[in-house]
């Protein structure tokens, strides 16, 4: 089942249902991709420092450099929907540079927006701007750790997730992506609030 609205970036496309194990083996089974995320994760701030540094200067978005972002992004998101049970299917181990999904994964797919042609340098201050959205996610945060923790039991007991407890974490997701493409400053319109 598709937990999808227009415009989504992340697309949930499998079934509610999944075997009562997998609460307790998936935060086993995804280690070797927390591994590399982690490796990645730290590669992802210089990149985006690197980005940053690329508006300032010549008004432009490198596309390599934001490939390579929006490919860590893409891998994070797939092994964090794994973690989570959003799927009985392993997450490969996918390294596409780009914003395209390519399909590799089709339970999770993360489609980011292109790079514009030319950026307003004034999106260098898109990363300050947005901290009201940084407040509105933590607390968002919160409440999807519970939300988490309440779906983890529900899965484990009655083998499926709750439809609605899942779409919380969609739109939570959704609105997280909305925001890392604005800080990166793919997108210059300020983005909405919520889920």
């Amino acid at each position: 089942m598709t937990d999808q609205q227009p415009g989504d970036m992340y697309v949930l496309d499998s079934p509610y249902e999944l075997s009562r194990w997998r609460p307790l083996a998936n935060w086993i089974l995804v280690v070797p991709h927390w591994i590399i995320q982690s490796a990645m994760q730290s590669l992802s701030t210089a990149l985006a420092v690197v980005v940053w540094f690329g508006v300032v200067f010549t008004g432009r978005i490198l596309p390599g450099l934001y490939g390579a972002l929006a490919m860590i992004e893409r891998y994070s998101q797939r092994a964090t929907s794994f973690l989570f049970g959003f799927s009985e299917r392993y997450p490969p181990f996918d390294f596409d540079l780009g914003p395209a999904d390519g399909g590799a994964y089709p339970p999770v797919r993360v489609n980011l927006p292109e790079a514009p042609e030319t950026t307003p340098r004034t999106a260098a201050f898109n990363f300050i701007l947005a901290i009201p959205h940084y407040v509105v996610l933590a607390v968002f945060a919160i409440g999807a750790v519970v939300v988490l923790i309440i779906g983890w039991f529900a899965v484990l007991f009655t083998g499926a997730w709750p439809a609605g407890l899942r779409g919380f974490l969609v739109r939570f997701d959704n609105y997280w992506l909305r925001v890392w493409a604005y800080v990166l400053m793919v997108h210059t319109k300020y983005p909405r609030f919520g889920l």
